[in-house]
C-alpha cells in the first residue's frame, strides 16, 4: 500500500508489527509518522502482511496490560512501552498470565512473520521497485520480517546484495545474536540499526518464556562477533525514555 510520494530515487517499505483494533491497518499505522517526512524523498509503502493475525496479538496484548494495569497509568506505542503498574507486578505471575494468553498467536506471528521476510527477499531480487535504493523499517513482529528478508537475501548470495541500502529494526522478537545481526548486515549497504529499549517488559516476558536460552535484541544492544571487533553497518540505538 503507498503511504507517500515523492519526487525522489528511495523507496521505503515499512513493516507493521502489531495492529491494535480493527481501524488500524499495515498502513493506517505509519501514515502520519512516515507521510511527508523531510529527506530524499521518493515513495513510500506499507507491506499488508498477516492483519488478522497482527490484530489478534494486538488484542490479546491490550487486554492483558489492561488487566494489570488497571487504575495506573499506561502507554502503547509500537512494541508496548508500558508504565509504572509494571513495576507491582509479580513476575512469575505476569509471565504465567502473559503467555497463556498469547502463546498461540504470538507462535503464529513469529513464524508467519519469517515466512513474510522470505517472501519479501524474494520480491525485492525480482526488482520489483526497479533499481532504487531501498530503506526498510519495521517495529515488533514487523521487525523480524525485515530481519529475516535480510538473513534471506544474504543466503541468496551476490543477486540478494546491493538492494538493501538501510534497514530499521524497532523493538525486535529475535535474539541478539551477533552472528546473526552480522550476517544480515551483509545485504546493507549502508546501515542496519537495531533499535531497542531496555523497559519493555511484554517483549522481555513473552519473548523469553518462548526463547528463554536467548537474549533478545529488541531489549539490548548487538554486540558484534567479527574479527575486526567492529561492524561499521551495525549500530544500536538506544531508545529506552
Amino acid at each position: 500500500d503507498l503511504i507517500d510520494s515523492s519526487e525522489g530515487l528511495p523507496v521505503t517499505i515499512c513493516v507493521a508489527g502489531w495492529l491494535l483494533d480493527d481501524a488500524d491497518t499495515c498502513w493506517g499505522v505509519w501514515d502520519t509518522a512516515m507521510r511527508d517526512v523531510d529527506g530524499d524523498g521518493g515513495d513510500t509503502y506499507a507491506l499488508r502482511w498477516e492483519s488478522s493475525e497482527l490484530r489478534r496479538m494486538g488484542k490479546v496484548l491490550t487486554e492483558y496490560v489492561t488487566q494489570q494495569a488497571k487504575g495506573y497509568a499506561t502507554t502503547i506505542i509500537g512494541t508496548a512501552v508500558v508504565g509504572t503498574a509494571f513495576g507491582l507486578l509479580n513476575l512469575p505471575r505476569a509471565i504465567i498470565g502473559l503467555t497463556d494468553m498469547i502463546d498461540n498467536t504470538w507462535a503464529l506471528c513469529q513464524v508467519r512473520s519469517d515466512l513474510a521476510g522470505a517472501h519479501l527477499a524474494g520480491l525485492l531480487v525480482d526488482r520489483i521497485q526497479g533499481h532504487r535504493p531501498v530503506t526498510l523499517v519495521g517495529y515488533g513482529m514487523g521487525a523480524r520480517v525485515v530481519l529475516q528478508c535480510l538473513l534471506t537475501l544474504v543466503e541468496m548470495g551476490e543477486k540478494g546484495l546491493g538492494i538493501v541500502e538501510t534497514a530499521v529494526c524497532l523493538g525486535t522478537p529475535y535474539p541478539a545474536s551477533g552472528k546473526i545481526w552480522d550476517k544480515a548486515s551483509r545485504a546493507c549497504a549502508h546501515r542496519l540499526v537495531n533499535g531497542y529499549c531496555t523497559s519493555d517488559l511484554i517483549l522481555g516476558i513473552v519473548f523469553r518464556a518462548k526463547n528463554w536460552r536467548y537474549s533478545v535484541a529488541g531489549l539490548r544492544a548487538v554486540e558484534t562477533e567479527l574479527k575486526e571487533g567492529k561492524n561499521p553497518i551495525l549500530e544500536n540505538v538506544n531508545l529506552t525514555g
